[in-house]
């Protein structure tokens, strides 16, 4: 099941973090993988048997360059995965400055705009595009106005274009991930939100690690998942399933499940 064997992968933001864990994970099921990102990933490329191409996802040029490049060396592109992303300032509306929050909607959405409409051109039918986009793209949090609505957009985008290319056999979807142990949210601020999402997970008490989403990302680029098209994927630990016994009790500093039903 969920075999890539044959399939040629474009994997954004492929340097580190979910990005890396995918190219890692698509090798092992058989596909040929181009790592592309701003920081160097040619040693992990080679390591993989794959190729390395250096790519700003901001400027569409390069975009295009690379999808040129990829088929160029290989042929064709059967996978794209729109992953490179930046958190942002995490100020808030209030605070962040225009510049930083053009960034963050240059990277996280209109990075991915372009890394679909030059993947879909190249593509044949049953070709699959993944965009990660975030739960912060599904429900609010406070202090990341900017990323939440670049991670919203991806979301919208993902349904709209699953629309238009799915009479050219092409299926789009995204995965929408919670906090994720990351070298992006390591390098952040260690503020209430990891502390709060590990409480919201339903009792796993752990924050997602890059393999959870990867594997998500898997099952969407593979032809298993044919009949998935618009989808977008919670890998949220049950965050987006309501409050959990956890949060509430850390809430109101007393335990609820007594009586409540709840399995211990």
């Amino acid at each position: 099941m969920f075999s890539l064997e044959g399939k040629v992968a474009v994997i954004m933001g492929a340097a580190s973090g979910i990005g890396a864990e995918t190219a890692r994970r698509f090798t092992a099921a058989g596909a040929r993988v181009v790592l592309a990102d701003l920081a160097d990933a040619s040693a992990e490329a080679t390591g993989l048997g794959g190729y390395f191409f250096e790519v700003d996802v901001t400027d569409e040029a390069s975009v295009q360059a690379l999808v040129a490049s990829s088929v160029r060396e290989l042929g064709r592109i059967d996978v794209m995965v729109n992953n490179a992303g930046v958190l942002g300032p995490g100020k808030g509306v209030l605070a962040d400055g225009m510049e930083e929050t053009r960034r963050v909607l240059e990277v996280n959405l209109i990075g991915v705009i372009h890394g679909t409409k030059h993947a879909a051109r190249a593509m044949a039918r049953g070709g699959s595009i993944v965009n990660t986009a975030s739960m912060a793209g599904v429900v609010g949090f406070p202090g990341i106005s900017a990323y939440g609505a670049s991670k919203w957009g991806v979301v919208g985008f993902t349904r709209h274009t699953a629309i238009e290319l799915g009479p050219s056999g092409i299926r789009v979807n995204c995965v929408c991930p919670t906090n994720v142990e990351t070298p992006m949210v390591d390098g952040a601020a260690d503020h209430w939100a990891k502390r709060a999402m590990a409480l919201a997970h339903q009792d796993n008490h752990r924050s997602a690690m890059p393999a959870d989403v990867a594997a998500a990302v898997h099952f969407l680029a593979s032809d298993d998942a044919a009949m998935v098209n618009g989808h977008a994927l919670w890998v949220d630990g049950g965050l987006g399933a309501g409050l959990s016994a956890d949060l509430i009790e850390a809430a109101i500093g007393e335990p609820i499940r007594e009586g409540q039903g709840f399995i211990e």
